[in-house]
């Protein structure tokens, strides 16, 4: 009997050896690091049987050569036609329920090259229960579209970022051809520091590109003189800067800086710069990629004593980043860069922020929506940036732009919002007028005919109205138009205006296509008598 068992188990172990083989033959080669030494070519973990295999072709391995060929390589394309796929940065997919977190923000673009667009989402944790400091944060990027909502492609876990109001946004700062992701997180300090990342899609993985030592931003040495001044000292700048502290004298004996005649005290006491309060991307070239600019408090002794800022412009060059420019501009005793009173909360419980953009001439300043679910956030944000964006290409040498907001209305389901500015040249000036009316539901913009009901009739109204200043106003005269709560302006020709009153307003715009409930004393009066008659009813009732 032994013997018929003996073939059996034979002829199993050819038959199992002979579907395997296959398997095996796909499979990359492996080497147990611990024993073979990595080396090219034939080494001493090459036995008789390898060599002799080596360079003999199969139908397999061709097979495999021809599929490769035919697969794209894992993340952005490089222009390096000797990229390999490697197969440990394979992603797979991941169920995206088992991820823990609050969504913060949340993008959308082609990251890593492949012709899809992915949702990048910036998760995080409270600190502590009821915080609003988020700690614990982490980005995941899945495939944009019906049939990808749930597969996770990349997932990164940045270390030791954390911070109030915490926002990604997207763009092209390494020259790629493809968006970065930029992670913001203020520190929520006095200082207003804001701690950034930024990552890039490489081997088909996130990798971080821009982490916590160029948050350090570029140096500085400081030094009190006597006479009351102040001298500061940068590698990257071929002289020194020095500026006149005269006008503060009081401040700086108070500070333990100087005694009564300028002399110095022996505090020890120096000037000194701290980490980055602000990252932009922008193309400052104008050579179609975006350079990384950034800025720098110069300050004194404490938060409250700002001697200046530094304007960094920074270019990606060989997997690192070097200064191109750098600037200082003194602002003896500014406002801090991020202000709590630059916040709006509309009805629904989001926020309106202050974002500044680090220019050479001028002022920059436009709004951005957090607290929102995240895809919504980015429709309206990028809808804002684009803007912003397109007025910076008209800066030139010898340019000036100024740009601020103003945040018209924010209820639950409808904000109006209205940026202005002036672009000033050397011989002439252009105004800048630009209003938003959002639909805070959706993030679409709000066209006139949706808020307005009926249309004929406002439109007679309108006309009547405007016919004693000498213009009929008509529907399509109108360049954009806004709504505050107590004026309903509507924008026409060169910087004109036409401002209708509430009261005359407020009767078409009840039945607005995004359902915003505007208070006016009829609604109100009705809504008095609905709740007076219901308390009586109850009063019946429970009699």
């Amino acid at each position: 009997m032994e013997q018929p068992i003996r073939k059996k188990i034979i002829l199993s172990l050819a038959l199992a050896g002979s579907l395997c083989l296959p398997v095996l033959a796909a499979a990359a080669p492996v080497q147990d690091l611990r024993t073979f030494a990595q080396t090219a070519g034939s080494g001493k973990g090459e036995g008789p049987a390898a060599q002799k295999m080596a360079g003999k072709p199969s139908a397999v391995k061709e097979a495999r050569d021809r599929k490769k060929a035919e697969t794209p390589a894992a993340g952005k394309d490089r222009n390096r036609p000797d990229q390999k796929p490697d197969d440990l940065h394979r992603t797979r997919e991941v169920d995206f329920t088992v991820q823990r977190g609050q969504l913060l923000s949340e993008a959308i673009g082609d990251i890593d090259g492949d012709g899809v667009d992915e949702v990048v989402d910036l998760m995080g944790n409270p600190a502590v229960e009821k915080s609003s400091f988020m700690g614990d944060l982490y980005l995941i990027a899945r495939e944009f579209g019906p049939r990808g909502q749930n597969r996770v492609k990349y997932y990164y876990r940045p270390q030791n970022l954390g911070g109030y109001n915490a926002y990604l946004t997207l763009a092209d700062v390494t020259g790629d051809g493809y968006p970065d992701v930029i992670i913001a997180s203020p520190s929520g300090g006095s200082g207003g520091m804001v701690s950034y990342r930024i990552l890039d899609v490489i081997d088909g993985k996130f990798q971080e590109i821009f982490g916590q030592e160029e948050n350090r931003g570029v140096s500085m040495a400081g030094t009190y003189l006597p006479g009351w001044r102040a001298r500061l000292s940068f590698p990257t700048l071929k002289q020194d800067i020095t500026l006149d502290l005269a006008n503060e004298k009081d401040a700086y004996r108070n500070l333990n800086v100087y005694n009564e005649d300028g002399s110095l005290k022996e505090s020890g006491l120096r000037p000194y710069i701290q980490n980055l309060s602000q990252l932009s991307a922008l193309d400052v070239n104008g050579d179609g990629v975006d350079e990384v600019v950034t800025i720098q408090k110069v300050l004194g002794v404490l938060n409250a004593d700002p001697l200046g800022v530094v304007r960094t412009v920074w270019e990606y060059r060989a997997g690192g980043w070097e200064p191109r420019t750098v600037g200082f501009q003194a602002e003896l005793y500014s406002k801090p860069t991020f202000s709590s009173s630059d916040k709006v909360t509309g009805e629904g419980g989001y926020e309106i922020v202050s974002l500044k953009v680090p220019t050479d001439n001028g002022a920059v300043e436009y709004p951005h929506f957090q607290k929102l679910d995240g895809k919504l956030a980015w429709k309206l944000n990028h809808v804002l940036e684009s803007f912003v964006r397109s007025q910076l290409k008209n800066v030139t040498i010898g340019t000036r732009l100024n740009l601020d907001y103003d945040v018209k209305y924010s209820g639950r389901h409808y904000a109006s919002l209205m940026v202005l500015g002036l672009l000033t040249d050397r011989d002439r000036s252009q105004a800048i007028t630009r209003c938003w009316n959002f639909n805070m539901d959706t993030g679409e913009e709000v066209p006139l005919k949706d808020m307005i009901r009926p249309w004929g009739k406002f439109w007679k109204m309108v006309e009547k109205e405007t016919a004693a200043g000498g213009q009929a106003l008509k529907p399509e005269d109108v360049t954009g138009y806004y709504f505050d709560g107590e004026v309903l302006g509507l924008l026409y020709g060169d910087q004109k205006e036409v401002d209708l009153e509430a009261e005359k307003a407020l009767p078409f715009l009840t039945k607005n296509r995004p359902g915003e409930v505007f208070l006016t004393s009829q609604s109100n009066e009705g809504n008095m008598k609905k709740e007076a008659k219901t308390e009586e009813k109850n009063g019946k009732t429970s009699k």
